[in-house]
């Protein structure tokens, strides 16, 4: 494998990555301008090695799954995200492949637009009534987020009467999201009522739309402007001028900055005006989107996988902001790993005071070898973690060379060192390495599709090491990291212990074990008279641990902060193994058959549970609550596979392998990797192997492409 494929796998993880943290858990770690640089560099690779596309490329989708704890709902058109321009060159450059495309030279117009950053969501209307709300999700599923949409007071229930008829179904595109004035506020209140103070506008306008409760959106001061059209039955539009036009009829909000111009130089000339006063608009905005007025040659430019052929978004440039660096700590997290940070000199970038800058890892460092007293460039561009993008050396008397400890800052116990591990795919037939992975479990699904012998798993330990605490929980940073993960939202979720409340009662010694958290109320007289408690914080406090007694299995693993354990793995696990007591109980062989688990996450797993400290903290926690797991059967008779052996083979469509093993796990199947006398049946995809042919030798029941759907929904058909 050579480094431009290896550079083309990593982006396309990175951009995964990001695509989960900003549509599912509305929290992104990288800004929209580095992303939009990963997206073009992966789509110049892939315009060099088309061969190289599959349909699991970024460049092949929109956005990713939606969250399950939503219903889920499909769009009548699928919702496309834009293209990117970055400069003049680039905007001309869509313009001419325009021109080339209709073969024609004649005039366009185009419609131009703010590109509002907040929340895409599809209203649907059926004869002029609002009934439903979707978020845009995946691009073809949404989340229905109805009872939330309906809170939203700029969005009319019910169309306002007009000359032009409502259709029979109309779909309507647009953004939902929060006014400058309107986030500073909702901010000030939240650090008044000690409550979560959000990021920026757009954070807060897709967390608000996801509440399961739609009271606590309709106290947000959300707003929306419609951008746009799917689905339109039972009446016909001529161009986007139109549409908005009847929609302001209907009592549709519609931006008033939008313009229709004749030109693509028009088009860079309001794109230099919106910028010019984009400190005066009254919400946030991250570049201008352009689009063919008339919707008849929209329909004959069509569009690709990803996205319109007649539409595109001109970004802003990154904000950037010098500053000073006047220190770099080491900061220790809950698993023990030290991660630098640059201590600024506060600046204002993007609207935002910045002061710290993390510097992720050992690697960075060395890259950027920041000093005490050097300037720095930092980026932020509306994300939310600013970035350090390069070091302006000091030009006398510069500070020494920042190296890591050899000591915990914390705790002062020895630092280790922990090296990373990929694993490589090889084929012995062509002496060199096919392909690399960072999990066994990758690896080994790309050699299952492939099935060939010639291939090989070998595993690796990366140079870069990240270094770590080695005092465990007598690491104080350690251990309050911990029990603030355990407290957290996504986890046991307990209101009111936010973190310099948890540390209090961490340091008064209320709170030595997990399960300490549930004897608070033993301690109701004492807690009152602690600085900031009084009777109703006590007894809120103690009303949200309660409630959170009561917690689903999968939480409660995400909870326990075992290393490499994420949202996905916890889940996982809980549906695999179905009850907490079996988890404990599992082996490493059990572990590494999990979806989403190779050895090395497999090995932590079980390091956790047989650690003496960990098992006697869980004796202790584990009456304290009431964990159920309702998505798991209990009864192996109601299992639609129970006691089947199934294996997989060759390529899956439109789902994954991973889903689909996943379904089958769920409905009490075991998934093999291997073909033998006991296998039930084999579900064969696209450019099935060695593994179709040894399932005929064997009479093992083939279930091809066509019937995965009918197989999943009712196998008895195929008993």
């Amino acid at each position: 494998m050579n480094r431009l494929s290896e550079r083309y796998i990593s982006i396309q993880k990175t951009i995964r990555s990001h695509d989960y943290e900003y549509y599912i858990l509305d929290d992104p770690s990288l800004s929209d301008h580095e992303y939009d640089e990963l997206f073009r560099e992966l789509k110049q690779i892939e315009s060099e090695h088309p061969d190289w596309i599959t349909p699991e490329s970024p460049s092949q989708r929109v956005g990713i799954k939606p969250d399950k704890d939503f219903a889920t709902f499909k769009h009548f058109q699928q919702m496309l995200s834009l293209a990117n321009a970055f400069n003049a060159e680039d905007l001309n450059n869509f313009h001419d492949r325009i021109l080339k495309n209709l073969g024609s030279h004649n005039q366009i117009d185009y419609f131009c637009e703010p590109k509002m950053d907040g929340a895409a969501v599809s209203l649907i209307y059926e004869e002029g009534i609002l009934t439903k709300g979707v978020t845009r999700g995946d691009g073809v599923l949404g989340e229905d987020i109805t009872s939330n949409i309906r809170t939203i007071r700029s969005i009319p229930l019910t169309l306002k009467e007009s000359k032009s008829s409502f259709p029979a179904l109309l779909e309507v595109r647009g953004e939902v999201f929060i006014k400058k004035p309107d986030f500073e506020a909702l901010n000030l209140k939240a650090e008044k009522n000690r409550d979560k103070v959000f990021a920026n506008p757009r954070n807060a306008a897709a967390g608000s739309l996801r509440q399961l409760d739609p009271a606590i959106t309709s106290s947000r001061p959300l707003a929306f402007f419609a951008h746009g059209i799917g689905s339109c039955q039972g009446k016909e539009f001529n161009d986007l001028q139109e549409i908005f036009s009847v929609f302001l009829s209907w009592g549709l909000p519609v931006n008033n900055l939008n313009k229709l111009v004749s030109s693509i130089d028009e088009c860079l000339q309001y794109f230099q005006d919106i910028e010019s006063s984009r400190s005066n608009i009254p919400f946030e905005i991250d570049g201008v989107v352009f689009k063919v007025n008339e919707l008849f040659l929209q329909k004959q430019l069509g569009e690709i996988a990803r996205s319109p052929r007649w539409a595109i978004a001109h970004k802003f440039p990154a904000e950037e902001a010098s500053t000073e660096i006047e220190n770099i700590e080491f900061q220790v997290g809950r698993t023990g790993i030290l991660t630098p940070v640059a201590k600024l000199k506060t600046v204002n970038v993007g609207g935002v005071n910045v002061s710290n800058c993390t510097l992720h890892n050992l690697d960075e460092l060395k890259r950027l070898d920041p000093r005490v007293g050097d300037g720095a460039v930092i980026k932020r561009a509306g994300d939310v973690i600013p970035k350090m993008v390069r070091v302006i050396p000091k030009k006398k008397n510069r500070a020494n060379a920042i190296k890591a400890p050899q000591k915990c800052p914390s705790c002062r116990s020895a630092i280790v060192m922990n090296y990373q591990l990929e694993w490589i795919v090889t084929d012995s037939s062509k002496s060199k390495p096919l392909k690399k992975f960072s999990s066994h479990y990758e690896a080994q699904n790309f050699l299952e599709i492939n099935n060939s012998v010639n291939l090989s798993i070998s595993e690796k330990s990366l140079e870069t090491p990240f270094i770590k605490c080695s005092g465990g929980n007598s690491c104080s940073a350690i251990f309050q990291g911990k029990f603030t993960h355990f407290v957290s939202r996504k986890a046991m979720d307990i209101d009111g212990l936010g973190q310099e409340i948890l540390l209090t009662l961490i340091d008064q010694k209320f709170i030595n074990d997990f399960a300490d958290i549930y004897f608070l109320k033993r301690h109701r007289v004492e807690l009152e008279k602690l600085e900031r408690f009084g009777k109703k914080s006590v007894d809120n406090l103690i009303k949200s641990i309660d409630r959170s007694a009561s917690v689903e299995l999968h939480k409660f693993v995400f909870s326990l902060g075992i290393e490499e354990v994420g949202e996905t793995t916890a889940r996982n696990l809980a549906n695999v193994f179905g009850s907490m007591e079996a988890i404990q109980k599992s082996s490493f062989e059990d572990l590494i058959a999990v979806p989403d688990i190779g050895p090395r996450v497999a090995a932590k797993i079980t390091d956790f549970f047989s650690d003496s400290e960990n098992a006697a903290s869980l004796e202790l926690l584990l009456p304290c609550l009431s964990i159920t797991n309702p998505n798991f059967h209990t009864a192996a008779g109601d299992m639609k596979f129970s006691g089947l052996q199934i294996a997989i083979t060759g390529k899956i469509s439109p789902m994954s392998r991973d889903e689909v093993k996943n379904l089958l796990v769920l409905e009490g199947a075991k998934v093999t990797s291997s073909i033998s006398k006991k296998t039930n049946y084999l579900i064969a995809g696209e450019n099935a192997g060695s593994k179709l042919v040894k399932a005929k030798t064997l009479n093992v029941k083939i279930i091809n492409t066509n019937e995965i759907n009918n197989f999943l929904n009712d196998p008895k058909k195929f008993f």
